[in-house]
């Protein structure tokens, strides 16, 4: 046994260790598909801070990614690249109104909306 080979079970070790391991894959095409989208999203907004640009492309490209697998399976004829930027461009637009509504409804409107009366 070399050093080499020390070294690499080492760090192995020290990954499965952390559970660095055990991650699942990621899925590259969507992961690209969902920061092209969040891109577009955060390039649209003229007024962000740095740090505003950041965290919105960190939340679209994190909702993209996460609503992909959702989403192929209402559009099996795109890819997931595909899927995933149009989650990241259309997600966070509707969680936000959805959000402006909630903030100015009253409880009782919500509830009727959901019972269908509303």
């Amino acid at each position: 046994m070399n050093l080499t080979d020390s070294v690499y079970n080492s760090i192995s070790g020290l990954l499965l260790g952390l559970g660095v391991a055990t991650l699942p894959a990621i899925d590259g095409e969507a992961l690209f598909g969902a920061s092209l989208g969040a891109w577009l999203v955060t390039t649209t907004r003229i007024n962000f801070k740095a740090w505003q640009r950041i965290g919105s492309w960190l939340l679209s490209a994190g909702v993209g990614y996460l609503f992909t697998p959702v989403a192929l399976q209402m559009t099996p004829f795109l890819t997931a690249g595909v899927t995933a930027f149009f989650c990241a461009l259309i997600v966070i637009p509707i969680s936000i109104k959805v959000m402006q509504w909630i903030d100015g409804a009253g409880l009782g409107e919500i509830i009727r909306h959901f019972r269908g009366r509303g």
